[in-house]
C-alpha cells in the first residue's frame, strides 16, 4: 500500500508519561495509543458508530526549504508527540486512537512524500478512521488533500478553512512547488476537474502576504478573515462567516498553521511573526464550533518547528489544539 522508501513506523518508547491507573478516569493518552506499522497495511476494524483518530506524521520541510524558510518542521511530529503523551483522556471510552507512522521525505522527493501522505489519508478515511496529521511544513496542504479527493465520492465538495498568517496561494516558480503554493495547487486541480475550489483563510496578516496575493486571492473568489479583524468583539460576524462557509461544502478540510499564532505563543515555527492570533478561549470556541458542524472529515497541524521552540510552547499549544479537536 505504501512505499517503504517514505515511511518510518513510530516506536513503542515514543509515547511514555505519567501512569496514574488503568481506569478510564485517570488515563492519559499515551495509554489509548496504538501503534501500527502500515507496511502490513492492516489497522482495527471499527464498530458502527465507533470513533476512530489516526494520528499521520509528515516529516518533511522541503517545501520550507524551497520557500526560503526556517527548516527544522520535519521534526514536528516527534516533537508533537512529545507534548501529546501526558494529555489526560476526555474522548469517548470506545473511541479507537491510532499512529500510524510518519511519511518521511527522502532524497528531497517532498513531491514522493506528499503522494505517500496522499495514498495514507485515503486508507485511513477509508477505514473509517478520521486523521490528524501533523507536519512537517505546510506542504501537508497538497498531499492532505489529495487523500481526501482520492476517498469522496465524486459530487461532493471539499471545503477548506486554513488558520494561517499567509494565504499559500503562491505559484509554483523555477524550483517547482514549496510550501506556499499548495492552495494555488489545488485550485488548479479544481479547475481542471471543473470541480469547486473552496477556500477560506483565517488570520491572514496583511505584512506577510504581497499585494498581488491578495489580487490571487480575490481573482480565485476566496474569502479570508484578516488577522486584525479576529476578536471576540466580532465573534458574531466570524461565526456567520465560518457557518455559511462551512454550510456550502459537503466536507471540511481543517488545516492550521502554526506561524497564525503571536511569536509569543508558537516561537518555534518555519516564518514566524510578531503579531499573530492570541490562542485564547475565543479562538477556541471558534475551532470548537467548526468541529461541531460534524463536517469535518480530516485535519492538520503545520509548521511546528521545534529548532525554534521555547520551552516546548509551540508544541504545546499543537498539542492543545490537538485535544481541542478530538475530544
Amino acid at each position: 500500500m505504501i512505499d517503504s522508501l517514505f515511511y518510518r513506523k513510530t516506536l513503542a518508547e515514543t509515547w511514555s508519561g505519567r501512569n496514574d491507573g488503568t481506569d478510564l478516569a485517570v488515563q492519559r493518552w499515551h495509554q489509548r495509543v496504538i501503534l501500527v506499522d502500515l507496511l502490513p497495511g492492516v489497522v482495527p476494524l471499527l464498530s458502527p458508530g465507533q470513533q476512530g483518530i489516526a494520528l499521520i506524521g509528515f516529516s518533511c520541510d522541503e517545501g520550507v526549504r524551497r520557500n526560503g524558510g526556517r527548516v527544522g518542521a520535519k521534526d514536528g511530529p516527534a516533537h508533537f508527540r512529545k507534548a501529546c503523551c501526558n494529555l489526560p483522556v476526555h474522548f469517548p471510552e470506545d473511541t479507537v486512537f491510532l499512529d500510524l507512522g510518519d511519511i518521511v521525505c527522502t532524497d528531497l522527493d517532498m513531491e514522493g512524500a506528499q503522494r505517500s501522505l496522499s495514498e495514507v489519508v485515503s486508507f485511513a478515511l477509508a477505514n473509517g478512521y478520521r486523521p490528524l496529521v501533523i507536519g512537517g511544513g505546510h506542504e501537508v496542504a497538497y498531499g492532505h488533500y489529495k487523500g481526501i479527493d482520492g476517498y469522496i465520492d465524486q459530487g461532493d465538495s471539499i471545503g477548506v478553512i486554513n488558520f494561517d498568517a499567509h494565504f499559500d496561494l503562491r505559484e509554483p516558480d523555477a524550483h517547482g512547488t514549496n510550501s506556499g503554493t499548495g492552495f494555488f495547487q489545488i485550485a488548479e486541480d479544481c479547475k481542471a476537474s471543473e470541480k469547486p475550489f473552496r477556500y477560506m483563510p483565517v488570520g491572514i496578516q496583511l505584512n506577510s502576504n504581497t499585494k498581488y496575493l491578495f489580487d490571487t486571492a480575490a481573482g480565485l473568489g476566496v474569502q479570508h478573515i484578516p488577522a486584525e479583524g479576529f476578536m471576540a468583539s466580532n465573534q458574531d460576524l466570524i461565526q456567520r462567516q465560518l457557518d455559511d462557509f462551512t454550510a456550502g461544502s459537503t466536507h471540511i478540510y481543517l488545516t492550521i498553521c502554526m506561524d497564525v499564532f503571536s511569536s509569543s505563543f508558537a516561537p518555534g515555527v518555519s516564518a514566524a511573526a510578531f503579531s499573530g492570533l492570541i490562542p485564547d478561549a475565543f479562538f477556541f470556541s471558534c475551532l470548537k464550533a467548526v468541529m461541531a458542524s460534524g463536517k469535518v472529515i480530516s485535519m492538520d497541524i503545520a509548521e511546528c518547528n521545534p529548532v525554534f521552540d521555547q520551552d516546548q510552547r509551540t508544541a504545546k499549544l499543537a498539542a492543545a489544539l490537538a485535544f481541542s479537536m478530538i475530544t
